[in-house]
């Protein structure tokens, strides 16, 4: 094992965790199938919120919210009520 010190300051651990993941992100995002969740979205469910998200992935913190606005679920009742609020046609 070499210990050769060029003098560069160690890359503190989460830096190198976001670089790691943000490369993941990118492969993922490229190969992604139409119907494969949203990067956004699983990040979300490992528990990160919207700025951890937004950070990670460059995009605005709005964006993230929108996107995962979009792709929660929308219960049965709630889908009831939007068709009960519909003008008829």
């Amino acid at each position: 094992m070499r210990h050769d010190d060029h003098g560069f300051p160690p890359i503190p651990l989460e830096r190198q965790l976001n670089a790691v993941l943000a490369l993941l992100i990118a492969d993922r995002e490229e190969h992604r199938s139409a119907t494969a969740p949203r990067t956004e979205t699983i990040l979300a469910r490992a528990g990160l919120d919207d700025a951890d998200i937004a950070s990670i992935t460059g995009r605005d913190p709005s964006d993230v919210e929108a996107i995962l606005d979009r792709d929660r679920p929308v219960s049965v009742l709630d889908r009831a009520r939007a068709r009960m609020t519909r003008s008829p046609a």
